[in-house]
């Protein structure tokens, strides 16, 4: 199997280390202090390279991380608008605007545990789950979307980044097993917040 190369980029990249980043020269990963070797396909340093997840890379610095398009159903963006109205005594009424804050909801359906399984080799059911489950999911962190038409690396590195770039809070995040096989496959749901 090849992984496919998405003209658009993914919809959603997280800033973080990468924990379970597979070295490519045999198909392995650290989990959790053991070195495990990726059921599945084999990861190329093509694919690794092409989503910023290069085993070279995985505990260097937080960097921007693709995350699968495997069977991700449509992403919510919703504005949550702060603001308190007053109705005045001669019947108008004012508005105090404070913020728009995002709140972003995507979920996966049948997503592999590990990116050597995904269409496109970006992170799987597993990578997500580590991320919220560790130190850096639990607190505030920085996302990219790129709902556009233009091309990824203006989103990413470019002239548009400032404008899809949000810090955001985990507000709920569900993990389900649907079927085991070679790897597992989950269904996967997250809500962020704009903090």
């Amino acid at each position: 199997m090849s992984f496919q190369n998405l003209s658009k980029g993914s919809v959603l990249y997280i800033e973080a280390l990468d924990q379970f980043a597979i070295n490519t020269a045999n198909n392995s990963f650290d989990y959790k202090g053991a070195t495990v070797f990726a059921p599945g396909n084999t990861y190329n340093a093509t694919a690794a390279s092409r989503n910023g997840l290069a085993y070279a890379d995985r505990a260097n610095a937080a960097k921007f991380r693709r995350v699968t398009e495997h069977n991700r159903s449509p992403l919510t963006l919703s504005n949550n608008r702060i603001e308190q109205s007053v109705r005045m005594s001669n019947g108008t009424l004012r508005k105090y605007f404070i913020a728009d804050k995002l709140e972003l909801s995507v979920s996966w359906d049948m997503i592999p545990s590990f990116r050597n399984e995904t269409v496109d080799g970006g992170w799987g059911a597993e990578d997500i789950k580590n991320f919220y489950e560790s130190s850096a999911g639990r607190g505030a962190f920085r996302i990219k979307i790129n709902p556009t038409v233009f091309d990824p690396s203006l989103v990413t590195d470019g002239a548009l980044s400032d404008d899809y770039t949000y810090t955001v809070v985990f507000t709920s995040c569900d993990f389900t097993v649907v079927k085991r096989g070679i790897q597992t496959f989950w269904d996967v749901s997250i809500t962020l917040e704009q903090v």
